[in-house]
């Protein structure tokens, strides 16, 4: 993976004065240590989570680590129990427990990940960045657990460590989070002003991207922007997880229209999985009590049609994108493809769904449907604009 480097300030170690680089989410090459990582270790601090770990590691951490990259998450867990069991206070340790989170996550077991992520959190004070990153985990956790409140708490404390975290978290995929929280708390003015930081920082990245080259840390952080962890929706929790899909859909779409890998398919299956749950939590309408079961299942029937209104219109803010500059370039077996197709075919059954699920007395037909045929025809006639298009400003030199 590609490594990005960005001047940052000096250090001050044992009266030398170091100049090191920050990497972003991309890996240093096998047993190639960025000039960061070596002076963290001279300095004493762990190695960075979200890299390959330097020679100096003890061998039991980079083999964990390695695992965990393979996803082999199990072996990943016996690795760094291991390691921790037989080196318990190292450089290493607090490292070793955020990996070991990072691996629980990856197995879907979010209170046990959760837990790692809190212990990393209050013994890191004196490393903020991993402290910053392990509360930037723990948020999302909290959001899968639908306490949005403490999620938005620790996103704002990860927000106080983020001149620690590489420019790339602190500036495009907290931000992006932060909004998606504050949407979920509909608080929209919060939300559209961390998404417009999120974006702007985004554009300044890609500005320094030639049109020509496609990294590898572009569509990973797009990803990250995007993110949100596979989880059931519940009835009661459909528009705090609509919400934030409208907006983190459009950085998954891009990601996935880059088609470089593993984070085209993974975006691709995450918005299909996105929009799969969220149509199952409409259709799992709590059963009413006997006594209130005429006048209950007429008010959700109501729910129910406007709820497939809401997705229905989501799926057509989606299908705005879809340009003809993208579906002449999708292959058969892009991930790309994979979304097209999936939004043509999810987008037949929610309007049989509004066809055949209107309430009595509901007479209204729904924007999605009255501007199908309207996005068809602007579709072929102009790219849209993703966020970090058109906006971005290359930083000056040394910045």
């Amino acid at each position: 993976m590609v490594c990005r480097k960005f001047i940052v300030p000096l250090l001050i170690c044992s009266g030398l004065f170091l100049t090191v680089g920050c990497s972003s989410f991309g890996k240093a090459g096998r047993g190639q240590p960025g000039v960061h990582q070596v002076v963290r270790h001279l300095l004493g601090f762990p190695d960075d989570p979200y890299l390959t770990p330097i020679p100096a590691a003890p061998a039991e951490y980079r083999s964990a680590f390695d695992r965990l990259e393979a996803q082999d998450y199990v072996a990943a867990i016996e690795g760094f129990s291991n390691f921790l069991a037989a080196q318990p206070t190292t450089n290493w340790t607090l490292a070793a427990q955020f990996n070991w989170g990072r691996a629980l996550e990856g197995l879907e077991r979010h209170k046990d990940a959760l837990e790692k992520y809190k212990d990393v959190a209050e013994k890191g004070r004196r490393v903020p960045k991993l402290q910053g990153l392990a509360l930037l985990r723990s948020g999302i956790l909290l959001e899968v657990l639908g306490e949005d409140d403490r999620s938005l708490a620790a996103l704002k404390d990860a927000e106080k460590r983020a001149g620690q975290m590489s420019a790339e978290i602190a500036q495009t995929e907290l931000p992006a989070r932060l909004a998606s929280a504050y949407a979920r708390e509909r608080n929209f003015v919060e939300a559209d002003k961390y998404f417009a930081i999120a974006d702007r920082q985004l554009g300044r990245l890609r500005a320094q991207v030639p049109n020509s080259e496609r990294p590898e840390w572009l569509p990973r952080i797009l990803y990250a922007m995007g993110h949100r962890p596979k989880t059931a929706v519940q009835w009661d929790h459909f528009d705090s997880s609509l919400i934030p899909l409208e907006r983190s859909q459009i950085y998954l779409l891009q990601s996935a229209e880059l088609g470089i890998e593993p984070w085209a398919t993974k975006s691709a299956d995450e918005l299909i999985s996105a929009y799969g749950e969220l149509r199952r939590s409409i259709d799992s309408v709590p059963v009413p009590a006997a006594s209130e079961m005429i006048i209950a299942a007429r008010e959700q029937q109501r729910l129910r049609w406007e709820r497939l209104v809401k997705l229905s219109d989501a799926l057509t803010k989606l299908k705005t994108l879809f340009v003809t500059e993208i579906e002449n370039r999708v292959t058969a077996e892009s991930p790309l493809k994979k979304i097209v197709e999936f939004a043509d075919d999810f987008e037949e059954g929610l309007h049989a769904s509004l066809m055949l699920d209107r309430p009595v007395g509901e007479t209204g037909t729904p924007d999605s449907l009255l501007r199908k045929e309207q996005i068809r025809a602007t579709s072929i006639q102009a790219k849209p604009e993703f966020p970090g298009e058109g906006d971005g400003v290359a930083p000056k030199p040394g910045k």
